[in-house]
């Protein structure tokens, strides 16, 4: 199997992506970010920026320092929709220098899907409908940025998956394949259907039909299965469709900061409604 999506599908990943991604260098400055980063950040997403510290994060030098993952770390945004969420970061290097590669997702009342009746406009909607607005503010990064987005695939810790319209896993980043426990054989997970990593057949049935319709899926509350234990995640999920086809999903999974909270519910699963 190929190690990365192609090129077109990484820049299509990053700058339509429904998270924040960002990428900064040695010094914690920003270097690259996508349009949702722009959507929760404004001016504080620009280059030159510190990251850390324009999301309220202490303790950067030293979370460079120890090079590892950090995941969940409670993070402030200026958008005043949106002003609070999550950012996950990772390190590694391109052309031998250091950088950060993050990945930030706002918190929302309630999740799109909803099987709720009754709660009003989704914020998690909301949400999309920012990322997919036009905005002057944000240009689409290009070729250039592909070697960052590699570099972000391979050290950021939020698993990524690309879907392709029968729903076979087409592409699936480090995090992605240890979150399933498939690590020492990925070829067990990649390359086949989606539907097997999903304890509750009914969300992935439901979510199967909204890709193709280029439906979002946002702040969702599921459960993965990694050799057959069920793993509390978050998801933000869109998808490139062109002339009514799915031609990918851009599938983003973070562990679920509250693991113990009750997993999101689809139309399926809710027989009141």
């Amino acid at each position: 199997m190929s190690n990365y999506p192609s090129s077109e599908q990484l820049l299509d990943l990053f700058n339509w992506a429904s998270p924040a991604m960002l990428v900064t260098d040695a010094d914690g400055l920003v270097v690259l970010a996508n349009k949702a980063a722009v959507e929760l950040l404004a001016d504080r997403a620009s280059s030159g920026t510190k990251l850390a510290d324009a999301l309220g994060i202490n303790g950067y030098t030293a979370l460079l320092a120890a090079g590892e993952p950090v995941e969940n770390l409670d993070a402030t945004f200026v958008n005043p929709d949106f002003a609070s969420g999550y950012a996950n970061v990772g390190f590694g290097e391109v052309e031998g220098s250091t950088y950060g590669f993050w990945a930030l997702r706002p918190v929302t009342t309630h999740p799109t899907p909803s099987s709720q009746a009754g709660e009003g406009n989704s914020t998690a909607q909301a949400w999309i409908s920012q990322v997919d607005r036009s905005n002057a503010a944000y240009t689409p990064v290009g070729e250039d940025a592909v070697k960052f987005i590699r570099a972000y695939y391979d050290n950021c810790p939020v698993a990524i998956h690309l879907i392709e319209e029968d729903g076979t896993v087409a592409h699936a980043n480090w995090k992605d394949i240890a979150i399933v426990g498939a690590s020492e054989q990925p070829d067990t997970y990649v390359g086949h259907h989606i539907r097997h990593i999903y304890a509750d057949q009914e969300v992935v049935e439901d979510f199967l039909g909204r890709w193709g319709e280029d439906a979002p899926i946002i702040d969702f509350r599921a459960d993965f299965l990694n050799k057959g234990e069920r793993v509390p995640v978050v998801i933000f999920s869109t998808a490139k469709v062109e002339d009514n086809k799915l031609k990918n999903t851009r599938c983003f999974v973070f562990p679920d900061s509250h693991p113990d909270r009750k997993r999101d519910k689809v139309k399926a699963l809710d027989l009141n409604f």
